[in-house]
């Protein structure tokens, strides 16, 4: 009994070990001999192991309890520190418009909703400006080109690295529904910064440097305007802690409050479900009868028609969307980008 509880012990701490180590870490530049490269994580901080403690007598009345799992990295500054795991969103069957019953897996209208839309900014072509326009932009140039021009929602700047490249995992949990903050995303304009920004060289290697905090940079950063306090996090911040931070600074730039928004736009992602789902059963259905009974019997043209009736719900769901959406954006200064100069450049 006394080994099976070890080994218990044993399998219970790698696997925590295991999943710390997937977890994204703050960039940390080394002091020399630059000030900046492609390393993460704190170093030249050398850590105490911890004394062994001496093994306790297992409990007759049952198994010992398993050892606790070793801690993470320290971190200094104020990046977001690590929580415990969140318990998984329980699955099951919700209820959407007139009580129908949805499955918890999204349709393909939702999905196409619960995708982040990325931007990926393009540096200004500084070719014909002489030897003095190789390296970085200048922080208000580079944000300058980040923020764009006619769009004056607050900014989200994601710097992704060798851990998260190609997903979003810096930003959203692999273990419980991102759905609130894949929405709240949609009232920023979002930036991603691929994992060679932290090179001195990249045109964008200040709108980071800018972020240091006492030598870590942030995993990603939201900003409500120029000149605003940034907000920063790690990249292994709770998903609670994401979508509080993200609803404050719409706070602070949009009229209507996110609250009351979120609840009503989950709700018409409900409706869609149900109806996406309907509309495949009956264009199923009615392939079937079409090559079983012809395209014209009675009980085609029946499908037919429910089918465009969903499609007329379908689009009365989507005005609705687009009413929550709305929150009424401010309007943004931009007097500290005049201070800069200007940088002519696009998004794709």
């Amino acid at each position: 009994m006394r080994n099976e509880n070890f080994v218990t012990a044993v399998l219970a701490a790698s696997v925590f070990v295991g999943a710390a180590s997937a977890q994204c870490a703050p960039h940390m530049p080394p002091r020399e001999p630059m000030k900046y490269d492609n390393i993460t994580g704190p170093v030249g901080r050398p850590t105490t192991p911890a004394k062994p403690s001496a093994p306790s007598a297992p409990s007759p009345a049952g198994p010992a309890a398993p050892a606790p799992g070793a801690p993470g990295p320290a971190t200094t500054g104020p990046i977001t520190p690590r929580a415990s795991a969140p318990k998984p969103m329980a699955k099951g069957p919700t209820t959407g418009a007139r009580g129908m019953a949805i499955d918890f897996e999204r349709g393909e209208t939702s999905k196409q909703r619960l995708r982040i839309d990325w931007l990926h900014p393009v540096p200004p072509d500084r070719s014909g400006e002489g030897t003095a326009a190789v390296g970085p932009l200048p922080y208000l140039e580079a944000l300058e080109v980040l923020w764009g021009q006619g769009d004056d929602r607050p900014l989200l700047v994601l710097r992704e690295c060798d851990q998260c490249q190609g997903n979003d995992y810096a930003l959203l949990s692999r273990s419980v529904n991102n759905d609130r903050t894949m929405l709240l995303t949609k009232w920023f304009r979002t930036v991603k910064l691929p994992p060679h920004v932290t090179q001195p060289a990249h045109p964008f290697f200040n709108v980071f440097a800018e972020q240091d905090q006492k030598g870590l940079w942030p995993h990603l950063f939201l900003l409500a305007e120029p000149g605003a306090a940034p907000v920063f996090f790690g990249g292994d911040q709770t998903p609670a802690a994401m979508a509080r931070a993200l609803a404050a600074v719409v706070e602070q730039r949009y009229a209507k409050s996110s609250q009351k928004a979120l609840k009503a736009w989950l709700s018409c992602l409900d409706d869609f479900d149900a109806l996406d789902k309907r509309k495949r059963e009956l264009s199923e259905k009615l392939l079937e009868v079409r090559a079983n009974e012809g395209p014209a019997s009675e009980k085609a043209v029946k499908l037919d028609k429910q089918i465009a009736e969903l499609t007329q719900q379908h689009a009365a769901v989507e005005e609705r969307e687009a009413k929550v959406r709305d929150l009424g954006l401010l309007p943004m200064s931009r007097a500290l980008f005049a201070k800069a100069t200007p940088a002519a450049a696009g998004t794709k």
